[in-house]
């Protein structure tokens, strides 16, 4: 057994809480060589001493480079939430590291770029999003592949009408998972949904049209592949993050045992629906997002966190968070983004034209 040393950015949220925990329970066979977060200091303080290793409040992009540079290291687990998870992602792989990635808008925004950008520096860049996770390991199995089916919980609005005056305490309140308020609204609108499918269309190079969405409340199959020859391979267990973060920061150099609950078939029902566009229109936009390429996608992106964080603060209804996005995308953001500068101006400019009367 190898001891595998990772460098967890975000470690006070979720993602890198659930990490920790792997590493505390012995599912994850690994060292803490740094930890970062933008916040919690004093949190963050009492997990470098529990896991004798160093620490870095992030507030300063050039500061962060040189703390990674300092660090020994096998992998980054990048945990950050939202645009900033962007230029950490890209710190690390400059920094020579291999990227466990779960910030899901470093390649939203950073697109072809970034997997450039990983490719010029012989990086690796490995999915943790439950549902990557899966087409991740699925590809690596089946080699060639069709298309992708990712799954969706429809989140705690499915099927339900007349949602102008939903709370936000209502709107974090997932039926399955249990994250941060802003990806827990991201589930509720579908837009979380909509970023995956950007996603995926940049990691796994696939067009919008083989990439299909089906609601599936169990939350345990997390995606599907279909083959040439017609046939569908799934990877299915239990609603927990744990596995597809170990399998990310492990990276099959040990045998994994025991990360989650077997899956038990004695009393297992699943369901799936197809979504609806009325419904989840942020999902619609997305799609469409990616089919323009461009800059399209950065501004789905920042449209949706700055309406997201207007909800959040009470100065919108739930349901506008679909309106503003939709309006932002109705500009030409119709350019190609070639540098970390460029992809930020046009993020800039989404939000700003987001904010327009707020």
């Amino acid at each position: 057994m190898i001891k595998r040393k990772v460098i967890i950015l975000g470690s006070t949220g979720s993602i890198g809480t659930t990490c920790l925990n792997a590493i505390r329970n012995g599912s994850l066979y690994g060292e803490v060589t740094g930890l970062v977060a933008r916040s919690s200091k004093d949190s963050l303080s009492e997990l470098a001493k529990e896991f004798n290793c160093p620490y870095f409040i992030n507030d300063n992009s050039n500061k962060l480079k040189e703390f990674l540079s300092s660090l020994d290291g096998d992998i980054v687990l990048n945990g950050i939430a939202g645009a900033p998870g962007l230029e950490a992602s890209l710190i690390a792989l400059n920094c020579g590291f291999d990227l466990a990635l779960a910030n899901k808008e470093s390649i939203v925004m950073g697109g072809d770029f970034i997997l450039n950008e990983a490719k010029r520096l012989n990086r690796k860049i490995i999915p943790v999003d439950s549902e990557h996770s899966a087409i991740y390991n699925l590809i690596k199995a089946h080699n060639k592949i069709h298309s992708v089916v990712i799954t969706a919980s429809g989140g705690p609005f499915y099927q339900k009408k007349n949602l102008d005056n939903v709370t936000v305490e209502e709107a974090i309140n997932h039926p399955t998972w249990k994250m941060g308020k802003k990806i827990s609204i991201d589930s509720a609108t579908l837009a979380n949904k909509g970023l995956e499918v950007i996603e995926a269309g940049f990691l796994f190079n696939l067009s919008p049209k083989d990439i299909e969405v089906t609601i599936h409340r169990q939350s345990v199959i997390h995606s599907m592949i279909r083959l040439d020859n017609g046939a569908v391979y799934a990877q299915l267990s239990p609603p927990d993050m744990t596995l597809p973060i170990v399998g990310a920061v492990n990276d099959e150099v040990n045998p994994l045992y025991n990360v989650v609950k077997p899956l038990s078939f004695e009393d297992l029902t699943l369901t799936f629906k197809k979504w609806d566009e009325e419904e989840f229109p942020l999902l619609a936009l997305a799609y469409k997002a990616l089919e323009q390429k461009g800059s399209y996608p950065i501004a789905f992106n920042a449209a949706n966190e700055v309406a997201v964080g207007l909800f959040i603060d009470h100065k919108i209804k739930f349901t506008s968070i679909a309106n503003i996005t939709k309006e932002v995308l109705m500009h030409d953001f119709s350019t190609t983004c070639n540098s970390f500068e460029e992809i930020m101006y046009q993020d800039q400019r989404a939000r700003a034209i987001a904010l327009k009367g707020f």
